[in-house]
């Protein structure tokens, strides 16, 4: 019976290998090679390292007919595949190579597929060349992927490819599609100089390590919608010559888009920076969207070019752009400034610092911060002359608010504008300069509660100068009362004596020259035309300030 079975067995024409039906086209022409765990294979599906010397005699005679269908095929070690020139498809769908393999310079003239294979060691593709459609969907890599200065000729399907260490695509060219949506890069992903020449599609991919895109092109629409980069991800100097998208995009390292280039639209909105977001000398020329985006660490734009529409935007339930320390535009250059918009947000005066931000359009947006605390983060970044530069930023944002008639906040703007300099020298303390009584007495001409009280006190003590001061007796409307005379006996040519006011006309007379009155009578002597005049520069400055309100 046995006798039977071996014989049935090793009869090509009667033997099914225990593979999956659509590989048994690769062993066709295959009899029964072993048994593992029940199940009977060829020799090229046969999972076993023993099979080395009996699968490369199978796969000679393969090559030698130009069948290239590897489909689920198993290979040990020791197999080559460099520098072949194959005319016919090749088929590695769901094959498991199990040692380093080497394609590095080889030409794939038809479709090449490596869907669902499985690479337990490393792979190198070098240099290779395929002329048609790449299928890696599915595939998997557990060592280092090299796919350095490799071309994709057609479209270039990674989809959902894990890749377990090093990702490798150096100077790789992509004239088709290039799709990785879903792949997973548990190590680094290097695409450093990488040309895609078509669309590329990072749709939902996860970078566990971190990703490099340093002067990559992307000539057709670069689209990394809901990706996660958990490590560093680095786009410095890459030019994106049609839309950017990063929608609902997660950096949980440092965001680096340093000297970007982003010729289409920009699409940042819902993306979640948690890190550094740095877009320094960044240039966009079209359209630039951060509606929604958090930014939770420092975030700068300095030297960036915006030549279209900017938007800032949040849901009106968040109201924020994140827990940033800093947002930094600092010698932004803006072509257009009356199309950057600012809207439904929290914003601070520092993010301001070095750029005109007169004309920017400010809609049901607040201005929340604490001056103190925005001096600190403006010398936390080593900001040069922070109060003074924090001073033009307030007063920029104060001129746009009144333009817009957001009078209240233009008021608070301005004082901050006048405070930021006032703290520059002696911590705030400057009794012997002016500004220092200006904001005592009026909080800059912004604060009316102060003034009021200010004015109510002047009046007091006012009253109490006038009480004690000398008036002209010969006055037509005098009100005061005549001083009693020293003697009986001065001659009549003496000058009369000086009046003096009682209470209530010392009050009234302090109150009328408050409101810029000239009352009767007048002062006589220095005491009482200092007074007189101290009290109408109060009013000015008192009319000044309320003129704004």
């Amino acid at each position: 019976m046995s006798t039977q079975l071996q014989s049935k067995e090793s009869n090509p024409n009667s033997f099914v290998c225990d593979c999956e039906e659509d590989m048994r086209y690769a062993c066709a022409s295959e009899g029964f090679y072993k048994k593992k765990e029940g199940k009977r294979y060829c020799v090229l599906h046969y999972p076993g390292d023993e099979k080395a010397a009996d699968f490369k005699t199978a796969l000679d005679k393969k090559q030698s007919a130009k069948d290239y269908n590897f489909n689920g095929v198993w290979f040990p070690k020791g197999v080559r595949f460099k520098e072949l020139h194959w005319d016919g498809s090749a088929n590695f769908s769901s094959a498991t190579f199990n040692e380093d393999i080497d394609f590095s310079g080889v030409e794939f003239r038809i479709k090449a597929l490596f869907n669902d294979a499985r690479f337990n060691a490393g792979v190198d593709f070098n240099g290779a060349n395929f002329t048609e459609d790449a299928d890696f969907s599915g595939a998997s890599f557990g060592a280092d992927a090299k796919f350095n200065e490799a071309r994709f000729s057609g479209d270039a399907d990674f989809r959902k490819a894990s890749f377990s260490e090093g990702a490798k695509f150096n100077e790789a060219r992509f004239s088709g599609d290039a799709d990785f949506r879903e792949a997973r890069f548990s190590g680094m992903a290097d695409f450093f100089s990488a040309k895609f020449s078509a669309v590329a599609l990072f749709n939902s991919a996860s970078f566990s390590g971190d990703a490099y895109f340093v002067i990559a092109t992307f000539s057709s629409d670069a689209d990394f919608r809901e990706a996660n980069f958990s490590a560093t991800a680095d786009f410095n100097f890459v030019s994106f010559s049609a839309a950017a998208i990063f929608v609902s995009t997660k950096f949980s390292g440092d965001a680096n888009f340093n000297s970007a280039r982003f010729s289409g639209s920009a699409e940042f909105n819902s993306a979640r920076f948690s890190a550094v977001a740095n877009f320094n000398s960044a240039s966009f020329s079209a359209l630039a969207f951060f509606n929604s985006a958090i930014f939770s660490g420092y975030t700068s734009f300095s030297h960036a070019v915006f030549k279209d529409y900017l938007y800032f935007a949040a849901k009106p339930e968040e109201r924020t752009l994140g827990d940033q320390t800093h947002l930094e535009f600092q010698f932004a250059h803006v072509e257009k400034p009356d199309r950057v918009s600012f809207h439904t947000l929290e914003l601070k005066p520092h993010w301001f610092v070095n750029v005109d931000s007169r004309k920017f359009e400010f809609t049901a947006v607040e201005f929340n911060y604490d001056l103190r605390d925005e001096l600190e983060r403006l010398k936390k970044v080593d900001v040069s002359a922070p109060h003074r530069l924090l001073s033009i930023a307030c007063r920029q944002l104060a001129d746009n608010a009144e333009t817009n008639h957001r009078y209240h906040e233009a008021s608070r703007l301005r004082y901050s504008s006048f405070d930021a300099r006032r703290r520059e020298r002696f911590y705030g303390f400057g009794f012997l300069r002016l500004d220092w009584w200006y904001w005592l007495a009026s909080g800059y001409g912004e604060n009316i509660p102060r003034a009021f009280v200010v004015f109510v006190v002047l009046i007091g003590l006012c009253t109490i100068g006038y009480k004690n001061a000398d008036f002209d007796p010969t006055s037509k409307t005098a009100i005061a009362k005549p001083m009693p005379a020293a003697t009986s006996s001065l001659p009549d040519t003496q000058d009369p004596q000086p009046r003096r006011l009682g209470w209530r006309e010392a009050a009234l007379y302090s109150f009328n020259v408050s409101i810029l009155q000239k009352p009767e009578p007048k002062p006589k002597g220095l005491w009482g035309n200092l007074l007189v005049s101290l009290e109408t520069c109060s009013a000015l400055h008192r009319r000044h300030c309320w003129r704004w309100h």
